[in-house]
This record gives C-alpha cells, structure tokens and sequence, in this order.
C-alpha cells in the first residue's frame, strides 16, 4: 500500500475574511465628500496661497488608493506592505512636488517608509508565524525597496542624509540575515514561482 504525502496542517484555523463592502465604500465616500466640501469652505473663507480644494481632492484620491490596495492584498501581510510602501512613496513624492518640492520626500518620508516597512514584515513574520513562502520573498523585495535612497545620496537628491543611510544599513543588514539564515528557503521558493 502507498503512503500518501498530506502537508501540515496550520495551527491557525482558515477563516475566511469578511468585510462589508458596501459599507466601507459609502463611508470612504462620505469622508471625502466632507473633507473636499469644507475644503471649498475653508478657501472662501480664507483663501490661502495653495489651492485648498485640489489638495482635498488629491488627499481623497490617495485614501482612496491605499484602501483599495490594503483590500486587494489583505491575506497577504507582507504583499500588502510591500504595496503600501510603494503607494505611500508615489504619493509623497506627488504631494512634494504639488506643494512646491521642499524634498521632505526624498529626505524623510521613503526612507522612514522603507524602514517601518522592513519592521513591520519582521514583526508580522514573528507575531503570526507565517510560512516562508508567504513572506520571505516580499521580505527580501522590502529590503532591496530600502536601498533606494543609495540613488538618492549618489544623485545628492538629499540635504539631510542620515535617513536615508539608516534605511540603507538596515536594508543590508536585512538581507545579509535573509541570504544567511534563509537562502535555501528563497532559493525554492523562487524555484517553485519560477516552475524550474
């Protein structure tokens, strides 16, 4: 008689995610209704020197972006912080550049976004014990994100440059940890998506 091969069950049970999307979208659209309409409000009012009501609506917009993208990728954590990070770093560059580019993006915001992305994978990896499969390669994909702002600092897109060589240190620390403890793991898995 043959022994047949059975995977390991997980210890987790599969539950299957439920939001209701009706409701998500009909209060995603009341917020930006609201935030576009007092924006209208606020620059009868006062007038400033930005044009108020297209920052409301760009701000809508990427809400609306990043809740899509958190949706469409919610049984994958490490899949939708690696989305995350890559909307966020779009959009801060969009709003540096439509606020009259002070370069907060490039010096601040992606590279503290690659660095909590990096974290936060650890810390999902860690809390809820996903399988090598479900994380590593996303893992590795974060950390090779966080070596982005080295074009930064050869181009000198950069005033204050220790942010980005904190993200650059933890990037290689990351993947020196990765390709260390875990190289075989990410050498069949790339194996298996590749069908080699």
């Amino acid at each position: 008689m043959k022994k047949t091969e059975t995977s390991e069950p997980s210890p987790f049970p599969d539950i299957p995610l439920r939001f209701q999307r009706n409701l998500a979208i009909k209060i995603l659209t009341f917020i930006s209704l609201t935030l576009v309409a007092l924006s209208f409000l606020i620059d009868r009012i006062r007038p400033l020197r930005i044009n108020l009501p297209v920052l409301a609506a760009f701000g809508a917009i990427s809400m609306w972006a990043i809740v899509a993208s958190i949706i469409s990728k919610r049984r994958n954590i490490a899949k939708s912080i690696v989305y995350q990070v890559a909307i966020l770093s779009i959009l801060a560059v969009f709003w540096d550049y439509y606020l009259g580019w002070i370069g907060w993006s490039l010096d601040y915001a992606i590279p503290i976004l690659c660095m909590s992305a990096m974290t936060a994978m650890f810390i999902a990896n860690r809390v809820v014990k996903l399988k090598a499969g479900d994380y590593l390669l996303y893992l590795l994909i974060g950390a090779v994100m966080g070596l982005i702002p080295f074009l930064f600092l050869i181009f000198g897109w950069v005033i204050h440059q220790i942010p980005s060589m904190l993200s650059i240190f933890l990037s290689l620390v990351m993947i020196a940890a990765i390709v260390i403890f875990q190289g075989k793991e990410i050498l069949l898995e790339l194996q298996k998506r590749m069908h080699v």
